[in-house]
């Protein structure tokens, strides 16, 4: 099962707002990793962040997944396009400074990984 565990200080102006941000990001994920909408797990936690001094709006997002296979041969065309979509989600609906945001990608071995079986 993919996951996406995130963490910001940023203030979604109402569920609603922050309900759009995780269906996207789920329905991002799902296209980019080619696995089905139910097998992607979105965690967002709301809490206390400290950056540079600074409280000013930060993001954290890990990101664990299986590489799809037609990204077998080319990691990193997967990675980048992985970074590119999430980083711009992210900042289409926060505004977060792009040097505020810091994202983490592990990639899980099919053996080891959760099977979604829908």
């Amino acid at each position: 099962m993919p996951i996406a565990q995130m963490k910001t200080n940023f203030k979604f102006s109402s569920t609603t707002t922050r309900t759009n941000f995780l269906n996207e990001a789920a329905n991002e994920l799902a296209d980019i990793l080619k696995k089905p909408l139910p097998a992607i797990m979105i965690m967002l936690d709301d809490c206390a962040m400290y950056m540079n001094n600074s409280e000013d709006t930060v993001f954290f997002a890990e990101f664990r997944y299986i590489l799809p296979q037609e990204y077998a041969d080319n990691k990193s065309d997967f990675l980048k396009e992985l970074a590119d979509r999430m980083l711009s989600l992210i900042q289409k609906h926060t505004h977060v400074d792009p040097y505020r945001i810091y994202m983490q990608f592990t990639e899980m071995t099919r053996e080891g990984a959760w099977r979604y079986t829908g």
